[in-house]
C-alpha cells in the first residue's frame, strides 16, 4: 500500500527536479477538478517551467466551466510518450481517473486530493479529507500569488462548497477572506458558477417535477438517456453540480439522491446531505455488499455507480440512510 501524506517539501522538490509534466483529473470533472489542474499549471509557469513541456489532459468538460483561467491550455490527450512527473488531482480512485492508462507514461506520480481512500495508486500522495476542496490543499502547498493561480483556487473552493453553502470550514472562509484581500473577485466567480444555461434549467425543472420524497426528508429524482440530447448522452455536458445547486435552492430536503443514466445503462448517483450521516461510509458498505459498482467521497457529499431500475437503486440507498439514522 502506498502511503498518503507526503510532505510539502517532498512535493516541491519533486516538481523542482522535473521538467516534463502531465496533469490529470477524474471523469466528468467539476469546477474543483478543473481549477485544481489549472492552478498547478499556473504554479509551474510561475516557477519557470516551460509551457511546452506541460500537458493538462482533460478530454471532456461541461461548456459552463469554460470560463476558468487557463482552460485554453487544456488538451484532449497527451502529446509526449514520457513525462518526468504526473500530477493527479481530485481523484484518489484510479478507476475514476479519465485516461488512467496515461499514468504509465510518467516516471513518478503525485496524487493531491481531499477524498478518503485506504489504498493509493500514486507514488506520492497528499490527501486531506478535512478540507473543503482540492484547491484548498493546492493553495496550502504552493502559495503562488499570481492572479490566474488565485482565481483557480477560488473557483475550485466555491464550486466544491456549492457556492459556499455546503461544508464551508473555518479554513475555507479564511482562504476566501485572503483571496478577497489579494484582489480576487469572489462575487464574480460565484456568479459565473451559478449561471446556468437554458438547457440546464430545463433539466433541473424535469428533475424537480419527477422528484419524490422517501421517509419525508430524502429527495430522489433521476434523468434517463432518453431525456438527454445527443451531445449529453455521455454525461459530459450534463452539469449535475449546477442542477444540485438549483435543487438546494428550490427543494427543501435533508438528503438528496440524484441518478443520471449513462450510455452503458448504468446510473451515476450524486448524494448530498445536511444531516450527520456519513455518505462515504454508506457507499463503502453498499460497495462491500455488492449493491453498487462504485462509490465514495465525503460524509456530506458522495457519488456512486449502480445498475438496475432507478426505483430499486433509490430504495437500496435510502434504506441504508434510514438505517444509519435509527
Amino acid at each position: 500500500m502506498k502511503a498518503k501524506n507526503t510532505s510539502k517539501e517532498v512535493v516541491l522538490e519533486l516538481i523542482r527536479s522535473s521538467n516534463t509534466f502531465l496533469i490529470m483529473t477524474h471523469m466528468r470533472p467539476d469546477g474543483d477538478a478543473i481549477s485544481s489542474s489549472l492552478a498547478i499549471f499556473w504554479y509551474l509557469q510561475d516557477i519557470g517551467k516551460n509551457e511546452k513541456f506541460i500537458d493538462i489532459v482533460i478530454p471532456e468538460y461541461t461548456r459552463e466551466l469554460g470560463f476558468i483561467s487557463g482552460i485554453e491550455y487544456v488538451k484532449k490527450q497527451p502529446t509526449r510518450k514520457n513525462y518526468d512527473l504526473a500530477i493527479l488531482v481530485d481523484c484518489t480512485e484510479l478507476s475514476m481517473l479519465k485516461g488512467k492508462e496515461y499514468v504509465e507514461l510518467a516516471d513518478k506520480t503525485i496524487c493531491i486530493d481531499h477524498h478518503e481512500k485506504e489504498k493509493f495508486y500514486a507514488d506520492y500522495n497528499v490527501v486531506n479529507v478535512d478540507v473543503s476542496s482540492c484547491t484548498t490543499i493546492i493553495f496550502d502547498i504552493f502559495h503562488c500569488l499570481t492572479p490566474n493561480f488565485l482565481n483557480c483556487i477560488a473557483t475550485g473552493l466555491i464550486s466544491d462548497t456549492s457556492l459556499l453553502t455546503l461544508n464551508v470550514t473555518p479554513e475555507a472562509m479564511d482562504i476566501i477572506k485572503k483571496l478577497r484581500e489579494l484582489g480576487v473577485d469572489i462575487d464574480e466567480i460565484s456568479k459565473k458558477l451559478a449561471t446556468k444555461s437554458d438547457r440546464t434549467e430545463e433539466l433541473t425543472n424535469l428533475v424537480i417535477k419527477r422528484g419524490k420524497f422517501i421517509n419525508d426528508n430524502i429527495f430522489c429524482s433521476y434523468l434517463l438517456q432518453n431525456d438527454l440530447l445527443e451531445d449529453e448522452k455521455n454525461l459530459t455536458n450534463v452539469n449535475h453540480k449546477l442542477i444540485i445547486q438549483e435543487l438546494q435552492k428550490n427543494v427543501k430536503f435533508e438528503t438528496l439522491i440524484l441518478l443520471i443514466e449513462n450510455e452503458a445503462g448504468e446510473f451515476k448517483g450524486s448524494l448530498r446531505t445536511f444531516s450527520d450521516i456519513d455518505l462515504n461510509m454508506i457507499c463503502s458498505e453498499l460497495l462491500a455488499e455488492g449493491k453498487i459498482l462504485k462509490g465514495g467521497g465525503h460524509s456530506y457529499s458522495a457519488g456512486c455507480t449502480a445498475v438496475g431500475a432507478y426505483e430499486d437503486i433509490f430504495k437500496t440507498i435510502s434504506d441504508a440512510i434510514i438505517r444509519k439514522k435509527q
